[in-house]
Parts: structure tokens; sequence; C-alpha cells
């Protein structure tokens, strides 16, 4: 296998970071394509909603369980299996005839999401040396930023020329090339043996998650007012009750210890608040075009990929803007960057001329990928070798429900005011969450992550014999 300097395989980062790909534009490119479902099945298209919830209601719950089975089994072993299980998954959803069906498909292939990303993760950062960290970090990176944004206009061109099924369909050439890639590349590892899942606390999370999701579904419906508060409650209650049983198991599955550093901790409070800003705007731009200006998903999805270029523009200059600045400052004006583009956004109008639209969001994807890249590093910057896993299984989870509540609550502010002005208003509370994402990255150190920004080069043969 080829190495790339400090000990990392970029072959190996590659393979991971298009599984990422894969499972997250698996994850939202439904959406386009649920009016045509509907249409199949004699149903509303809000009725095949849950298609969408089972699968992200899957991956947040089951992502603790891949730690265990990582330890248990070779993260190799199962990376592979969640690959072909995803393979697999994808078959049975475009063969669907029934919502059930189809329901039953995506429940399967948000289990085998669930394995493929933290797994994969902990595959690519086990093995990179701290200095490579931000180079390794920015590999795993750009699937989060492009999928998203790619996936609501592949889904309306695939679903409008092939028909629905071949979103589903189109994974499997694509997997089964992604499999032989993985089985070559992907280096074998040592399972540690490790038994004893622990069942009460994965039925918590479990149990906390859904409640989580599908009582900020229901609370903007008056007629099921009672039902959204009993379920945040159970969720509450659930979640919290997991995280007591966490701090005092000897073995938890979901291990908190990396929460005791101040950079994952950081990470894994303003990072959740600036994740969830992010994941609203994939969610709300189409739908502002489309159902408030009257775009064609076609239009719709042409202007949103300027996000996309955004994205990619900028991320070849991501690292050498983060050894420069540091991660407090550059984090911090990614924010506020957001946050300034998701107000603009809210500001235009269908008479606003192409132009300005199209570099309103192009420097929304470029402030998303800067601090994507610099969350993404500060969050592992302290984390030992030894806590790795499962600090990856703990971001994992923490990432996918940042993810879920991100575009729960848009759907929520959405709902709260009719019209077009209901995606203004969402695109404002959205902002506003960016800027609150901030408090708890001004609280770091000014020096926090330094040997990561500014590694201490190794000395040479040269220089040792000096």
């Amino acid at each position: 296998m080829t190495q790339a300097p400090g000990g990392w395989s970029r072959p190996v980062a590659l393979t991971v970071a298009a599984a990422f790909f894969l499972e997250q534009t698996d994850a939202t490119i439904l959406a386009t394509a649920l009016p045509a479902i509907a249409h199949d099945f004699g149903m509303r298209p809000g009725d095949v909603g849950v298609a969408l919830t089972a699968y992200l209601v899957t991956v947040a719950a089951l992502i603790p369980v891949s730690g265990w089975l990582s330890d248990r089994y070779g993260g190799r072993r199962v990376f592979l299996t969640a690959v072909a299980g995803f393979v697999g998954a994808s078959v049975l959803c475009g063969l669907s005839s029934s919502l059930a069906m189809l329901v039953t498909g995506r429940v399967i292939q948000g289990v085998a999401g669930a394995m493929m990303v933290p797994v994969g993760r902990y595959i690519v950062l086990s093995g990179t040396a701290k200095t490579d960290l931000v180079r390794a970090v920015a590999y795993l990176t750009w699937p989060a930023l492009a999928a998203p944004v790619v996936a609501p206009f592949v889904g309306g061109v695939v679903t409008q020329y092939a028909g629905w099924p071949w979103i589903f369909f189109v994974n499997v050439p694509l997997g089964a090339v992604l499999l032989a890639v993985a089985w070559r590349v992907i280096p074998a590892t040592t399972p540690t043996g490790r038994s004893g899942l622990d069942v009460p606390t994965l039925l918590l999370v479990v149990t906390g998650v859904v409640g989580l999701v599908v009582g900020l579904d229901l609370v903007t419906d008056p007629r099921r007012t009672w039902a959204a508060t009993g379920l945040l409650t159970v969720a509450a209650a659930g979640l919290g009750w997991a995280v007591r049983r966490a701090r005092r198991a000897p073995t938890p599955m979901l291990d908190l210890r990396a929460f005791a550093r101040p950079t994952f901790r950081a990470s894994g409070t303003g990072g959740v608040a600036y994740r969830t800003a992010v994941a609203s705007v994939p969610f709300l731009l189409p739908l502002l075009l489309q159902d408030g200006f009257g775009w064609t998903p076609v239009e719709a999805g042409l202007m949103v990929m300027w996000v996309f270029v955004g994205n990619f523009a900028i991320k070849p200059v991501t690292t050498p803007l983060l050894r420069a600045l540091g991660f407090r400052p550059l984090i911090a004006a990614s924010s506020a960057g957001l946050a300034a583009t998701m107000v603009a956004c809210a500001l235009i109008t269908p008479g606003t001329p192409a132009w300005v639209t199209a570099g309103i969001f192009l420097l929304s994807g470029v402030f998303r990928s800067v601090g994507f890249t610099g969350y993404n590093t500060l969050q592992f910057a302290d984390v030992p070798a030894e806590q790795m896993n499962g600090a990856s299984t703990l971001s994992s989870t923490v990432t996918q429900l940042a993810n879920g509540l991100g575009v729960a609550l848009a759907a929520v502010c959405v709902r709260a005011v009719d019209a077009t002005a209901g995606y203004r208003f969402a695109l404002l509370v959205m902002a506003a969450v960016a800027v609150l994402s901030m408090a708890a990255l001004l609280r770091l150190p000014p020096g926090a992550a330094e040997h990561v920004r500014r590694p201490v080069p190794t000395p040479t043969a040269r220089q040792k014999v000096s």
C-alpha cells in the first residue's frame, strides 16, 4: 500500500471519503423524489416523508454501536460489511412497491450507514500522526460539504429522466467499485475482543434520538402538542440517563472521556450549533427558490450548485489559512460569515439579479468549508490514540444529531410562518444559531491546538548528527 508522508495512507483516506460521499448523498437525495414516489404509491408526499425520517433516525441511533463492532470484529471487516449492506439495501429500496417496503429498505440502509461513517473515520485517523491530522481531516471533510448540495439537483434530474428507483439503483455499480477498492486498500486490523454490549444504554440512546426527531416533527401541529411534549420529555430523560450510565460504566458504549479535553468539548458544543445551521442551508435554499420564487427544480439546483463551487474553490487554501490564522480566529470568522450570508439569503427576492444570488451562495459555501475543516480538525487535536475510536464514534453521533436537528428546526420555523416568509424566518433563525456557535469557541485559550496548527518539524539526519 502506498503510504503518504507521515505514515498515513492517502488511498485509504480517499476510499473512506468516497464511502462518506455515497452515504451522505443517499441521505438527502430522496427529498426531490418524494412527489414521484407518492404518486406511484397513491399517497400524499407528506406521508412518504417517513422514508427520509427512518434513515436519519436509524443512523443517529445506531452510530454508537459501531465502536463496539469495530473493537470486537475489526474495523476493516465492519467497514466492508457496511458497504455491502448499503448496496443490498439500495436494491431493496429501488424494487419497493409499497411504502412499508421502502421504509424497510431505508432502515437497513441506515444500519449500514451508521457503520460506515465512524468506522471509516477511525480507520483513517488511527494511523495518522498529529502532524498530518489537518491533511487527513481535509480528505474526510469534502463529502459532508458536497453531498447535501449536489443531491437535490442530481435527485431531480434522475427522477425526471430515469425514474425515482434509479436514485437507489445507481448505488449498485458505485458501491461495487467502492467495495473492490476498499477490499484492496483498507488495512487489516486486529480485533480487541471487546465484549459486553451495553444494551440498556443502547436502548436509551435509541429512545432519546427517536423521541427527539419525531417530537420536533410534531411540535408545530396544534393537534399533537401533547404528543410532541411527551416525546421531547422522554427524549431528554433517555439521553440524560444514557450520559449518566456512560460516565459510570467501566466500558461504556459511548466513551465521553474526549469531552474532558477543551478542544473536543468546544467542537462538541459550539460545533454542534454551527453544524445545525449549516445543515439547514441545503434544505431551505431549494425550497425558497422553488416554492417561494416559482423556479423549476433544475433552475434551483443549478443555482444551489454555487454553494458547492464555494466549498471546493476555497478547499486548497483552508489548510494554509488554518496554519496562518489559528483555530479561534478562523472558525469565528467562518461562523460570522455564515450568519451574514444566511441573512443575505433571507433578503433576496425573485427580482434579485442572478449574479448577486450566485455570489451570496458562493460565499456561503466558502464559509461552510472553512468552518467544517476547522472544527473537524480541532476536535481531534488533543485526543490520544487510545481514545480515538471512542472519540470518532461520539463525534459521528453528535454530528448526525446536529444534521437532523438542522433540518428539523428549519422545518419547524418554516411551518410556523406561512408562505415565502416562512423560509426567510427560518434563515434568520439559523443565522442566529450560527452566531451563538461562537460562544464555546471563544472560551478556548488563544493557543489551543497550537501543536496541530504549527507542528514541530522532524529533525533531519544531518541535524541529528550535529
